[in-house]
């Protein structure tokens, strides 16, 4: 769907991406955009928020049921 395309986007993933590297990608960007891994930095929390909102769209999406 148009919102599984978004969220590839967001997370910087391919279409023929499988669940591992679904998981895989959203750890990394969790550890990058995280406000404690960034001494408490909070520049990044509209990026984390949307990476967060990514992967809730896509696991929840068939393509990786």
């Amino acid at each position: 769907s148009g919102k599984d395309r978004d969220a590839l986007r967001v997370l910087g993933l391919e279409v023929d991406a499988d669940r591992m590297a679904l998981r895989r990608r959203y750890s990394e960007l969790v550890r990058k955009y995280h406000p404690d891994r960034n001494g408490g930095d909070r520049s990044h929390e509209d990026a984390l928020r949307r990476t967060i909102e990514a992967y809730q769209q896509l696991k929840g999406s068939a393509a990786f049921a």
